[in-house]
């Protein structure tokens, strides 16, 4: 039995370890001035957080349906009542807080009005400037590009108004309002909006925009990437957007997120070559949590497993980039239940995300290389991430400095891009 044993271990196929990603940064020439990040829903938190705690080599920002920075204050309560619409958390905060129950207690909801907008964002923008005293400096010559789907139920309006009022409030980042775009009249739900340019057929790689909102499939098997062109062009119509290129009919012609995002970032002239066509096998997966070796040499593996971090992440690096190219350097992020290998159709492997999200057809064509770091989900808590989200709220997760340069997560992410770049960049806290 023990010899049979063996020969089927001997016949089965070994899974190949992806290589490190400092093997696929080789030759890289990444310009140090246009290194960017964006995201969707938690991803969207952490894209906010990154651009916060490394303002001075981060040149724009994308945030997909997510909210202000130290919104969560290090309370999964707060980040899944006061930041988001999650109330599902409460009683697994419960479950966790056998000493202090006032912890769950129910907050008092996301902002609805104007005075609660600005309140949150002042908190927001206190917290900002004590980890960063130069954060208004620093972000005074950046572009933000934010999204709120009108049918957002997970990350409703208000929350992302507050992270408008934090960049642009004069008493607060005070960037000027033409650096910020701000798309809220868009009817999509809680999703990456794409159009159907290169867009898979099969239903479990992209779903579809539904005016008004269907019921989603269980959360586990829902994308949260829409091709939403058809419902666009039907809002345009209704709207008689042929000659307006303003508010509403300006938003709707945003189908394509990505590419609005990285315009809106780098400049028309920047992403002057239109996007073409990619393939699957151009997203190169890499060891991500190698990364942690660098600030645990003796248990990366653990520290790594500790911060939800997957073993496998991705990069997409165009032709010319390889062949030495100066490039642009753009980090998405994933949404909760987006991370991982999410792509188990027959022929076909890894992260939606990463393939699928629309990044890639405007990057292979204007020189820019995108890193999709992942994280996944721990069932077995601490840490508590049911649903492999990125962290906005610290407690039973990455705690307290989750938001911070020493947040593992934004440590890893750091290097990651330092990795790219071939230097010590990005500050990595060494504690």
């Amino acid at each position: 039995m023990i010899a049979l044993l063996v020969c089927v271990f001997a016949l089965a196929p070994a899974q190949a370890t992806p290589p490190p990603l400092t093997d696929l940064a080789k030759g890289l020439n990444i310009d140090k001035k246009a290194i960017s990040v964006s995201g969707i829903s938690s991803g969207a938190f952490m894209a906010h957080q990154f651009h916060i705690a490394h303002s001075e080599n981060i040149m724009g920002a994308g945030i997909m349906a997510g909210g202000p920075y130290y919104c969560s204050r290090g309370s999964v309560l707060r980040a899944t009542n006061k930041c988001a619409s999650f109330g599902v958390f409460e009683s697994i905060c419960r479950d966790f807080e056998k000493k202090d129950q006032s912890r769950c207690n129910k907050d008092d909801g996301t902002p609805q009005n104007e005075a609660q907008v600005k309140q949150l964002a002042q908190e927001s923008f206190a917290e900002a400037k004590k980890q960063n005293p130069s954060i208004k400096k620093n972000v005074e010559n950046d572009k933000v590009y934010l999204f709120s789907g009108k049918h957002d139920a997970l990350v409703p309006t208000g929350v992302m108004d507050t992270v408008h009022d934090l960049y642009t409030a004069p008493d607060k980042l005070a960037m000027k309002k033409e650096r910020v775009r701000y798309n809220k009249e868009f009817p999509a739900r809680h999703t990456v909006v794409r159009d159907n340019f290169n867009r898979p057929e099969e239903k479990t790689a992209v779903g579809k925009c539904a005016i008004p909102p269907e019921p989603v499939p269980p959360m586990d098997e829902y994308p949260f990437i829409d091709d939403c062109q058809k419902v666009a062009q039907q809002e345009m119509e209704k709207a008689a957007c042929e000659s307006n290129d303003s508010g509403a009919c300006k938003d709707l012609r945003d189908t394509d997120l990505a590419g609005a995002i990285l315009k809106h970032i780098y400049g028309k002239e920047a992403l002057a070559s239109e996007r073409v066509a990619t393939k699957e096998d151009q997203v190169l997966e890499f060891d991500q949590r190698r990364i942690f070796k660098k600030f645990f040499p003796d248990g990366w593996r653990n520290k790594a497993e500790d911060a939800s971090m997957a073993h496998r992440a991705y990069v997409f690096i165009p032709k010319t980039c390889k062949e030495g190219k100066k490039c642009k350097l753009h980090v998405a992020i994933h949404g909760c239940l987006q991370g991982g290998k999410t792509d188990n159709r027959p022929g076909h492997s890894g992260n939606l995300f990463a393939k699928f999200g629309g990044y890639n057809e405007w990057a292979e064509t204007n020189g820019i290389v995108v890193l999709y770091p992942q994280v996944e989900r721990r069932e077995v808590p601490p840490p508590l991430n049911p649903q492999g989200c990125w962290d906005w709220w610290g407690q039973d997760y990455t705690h307290e400095k989750y938001h911070t340069k020493e947040g593992p997560q934004i440590r890893a992410v750091a290097e990651m891009i330092n990795v790219l770049v071939g230097e010590e960049l990005l500050e990595v806290a060494a504690k």
